[in-house]
């Protein structure tokens, strides 16, 4: 059955790539592209988040966001050796999802007021001192560690389910899994991209008009 819709699928792999390519640059010192890559994530993150509570069935937080209890329950059932395909997230990996999105928007929110003590410095920099932006470019760069660790507890529960006989990548390529259970209802996607196409207009008038401008 399909379990992922396109919106779902194309906004995981997307921030794959954007979060290497946001880490490639910061370090080449591209900053204009960074900063770039930077607000697309943030269009596509806040679309993902407003799509949790308005989109498909499993894309929605009322769906894979469980009790402690059931996730701890979860856990303790993997230990036994009880793996299984879920339809959507899993109560487990709905925790690693919500940690995830808490990281992701402290990353994006610090890089506005973030400096690089040369010339680049995020759009609300200026709103605060020189201090408080300096500790929040801290911030900053140390929350892209924890993300890095989220990120390699990821890969290694992918790794570990595929030993187990179950294969998470190819339905968050394709959207279909075999899974048994209830169908899960599908919004159409042209929603999602309808409302990531209003905040990117948002956030490319608000602050990314002059350094897009620049690139190109």
């Amino acid at each position: 059955m399909k379990i992922w819709d396109s919106f779902i699928r194309v906004y995981h792999w997307s921030q794959v790539i954007l979060l290497g390519s946001l880490w490639y640059t910061a370090e080449e010192g591209l900053m204009e592209w960074h900063f770039t890559l930077a607000y697309l994530l943030m269009a596509l993150l806040s679309t993902r988040i407003l799509w949790g509570i308005i989109g498909s069935d499993t894309a929605r937080f009322t769906h894979f966001v469980t009790s402690p209890k059931k996730a701890i329950n979860y856990l303790t059932a993997i230990k036994s050796g009880k793996v299984s395909q879920a339809v959507g997230h899993n109560p487990a990996g709905g925790y690693m999802v919500l940690g995830l999105f808490f990281l992701l928007v402290l990353q994006l929110t610090t890089g506005l007021f973030s400096n690089d003590d040369i010339l680049s410095e995020g759009p609300l920099a200026s709103l605060v001192s020189y201090d408080t932006s300096s500790l929040l470019t801290s911030i900053h760069h140390q929350i892209f560690n924890v993300l890095l660790g989220f990120i390699g507890l990821h890969i290694i529960a992918v790794l570990f389910y595929r030993v187990k006989g179950v294969n998470l990548i190819t339905p968050m390529l394709t959207g279909i899994a075999n899974v048994v259970g209830n169908s899960p209802k599908m919004k159409n996607v042209a929603i999602a991209w309808g409302i990531f196409t209003i905040i990117s207009v948002l956030i490319y008038f608000l602050w990314a008009n002059e350094v897009i401008s620049y690139l190109f």
